[in-house]
């Protein structure tokens, strides 16, 4: 027995394709199921998101040493997985060469952007870029523009950082990203303006299937048939082939007009063979995150998930009996 569902993880486009029903599909989109045929309303993959921190503070080898270091913080509450990551750092200062940067992600990775490099050449207005055509350590001979009053981005020139910015992917965003920023040699100061972390999210892979058998019809033990008064057990499963964790999955299922849900039925799990955990009908209570919500109202089951890992799946199981 089939019936029609929905699900959803973010906002779609109108353009609208068709493909069978095990098909999968990225990350951010939106999808419809009904009776079997699958569409697909995708948005953009690949989506770069921008933290901004602009609050000035001095740079200089008695205030921020590399031993306490100004820290500028960037707070990333979106979950989704890290494909590329650019910074760019406005700051002035009067010899280049005492300056050292480092970017530290959520889970704890650090990366060297610029190690006195630029010797008396002054400031930084630079996006450290690891596609950059010409790495950080080439820029000696011109001083950058950074005054209190210089807008960016865009940043005046673009480099590859010290060291590698690929060191952050395939991690999760969410969390604290730090920039520290030092003073390691004696004489001339500088003042921090603003830095525009730059993160991409890989886009994850959704799929969704639906399997069903009838469990028993009153009559038969061994061959029950959908005939009126039979229980049917359903199973949806929807998983993440990733490369990126999804976020905020929604399904809905529409129960046929001539079924009728079993009241209490609903279990959630791993696969449909482990789904043991119970999911009451109503959408309110510790069981809507644990970490599944599921809900029955107006003749449509709902599931939803607050985040999926990539390589990861969960089931809902419920039962409707034939009218």
């Amino acid at each position: 027995m089939s019936s029609r569902r929905h699900i959803a993880t973010r906002r779609g486009s109108p353009d609208a394709v068709r493909a069978p029903e095990h098909n999968a599909v990225g990350r951010g989109w939106k999808l419809c199921l009904f009776l079997g045929a699958l569409c697909a309303f995708p948005q953009t993959a690949w989506a770069q998101l921008q933290y901004t921190n602009s609050t000035d503070g001095a740079v200089n080898e008695s205030v921020t040493p590399c031993t306490n270091p100004l820290v500028r913080n960037f707070a990333v509450s979106q979950i989704y997985t890290v494909a590329d990551v650019n910074i760019g750092v406005l700051m002035a200062h009067t010899y280049r060469g005492d300056v050292r940067f480092y970017l530290q992600s959520p889970a704890g990775t650090r990366v060297q952007l610029i190690n006195n490099i630029g010797t008396t050449r002054n400031n930084v207005n630079v996006l450290f870029d690891d596609a950059a055509s010409n790495p950080i350590s080439s820029h000696t001979s011109n001083n950058d523009s950074a005054t209190a009053g210089t807008t960016v981005p865009p940043y005046q020139r673009t480099f590859r950082p010290f060291q590698a910015l690929s060191a952050f992917n395939g991690q999760e965003a969410a969390g604290t990203w730090r920039l520290e920023v030092c003073d390691s040699l004696n004489a001339d100061s500088g003042t921090f303006y603003q830095s525009d972390l730059f993160l991409t999210a890989a886009p994850a892979s959704i799929g969704v299937t639906k399997i069903s058998s009838v469990i028993s019809d009153g009559i038969s033990g061994t061959n029950p048939k959908a005939i009126p008064g039979a229980v049917v057990h359903y199973c949806i499963t929807i998983s993440n082939a990733g490369p990126g964790t999804a976020a905020a999955i929604a399904a809905t299922d529409a129960i046929p007009a001539n079924m009728t849900y079993v009241a209490g039925s609903m279990m959630s799990g791993s696969n449909c063979g482990s789904a043991a955990t119970a999911e009451d009908d109503n959408a309110i209570g510790a069981d809507e995150t644990d970490p599944i919500g599921a809900s029955f109202s107006a003749g449509t089951v709902a599931v939803s998930r607050a985040s999926l890992l990539s390589a990861s799946s969960f089931a809902l199981v419920f039962s409707a009996t034939v009218n």
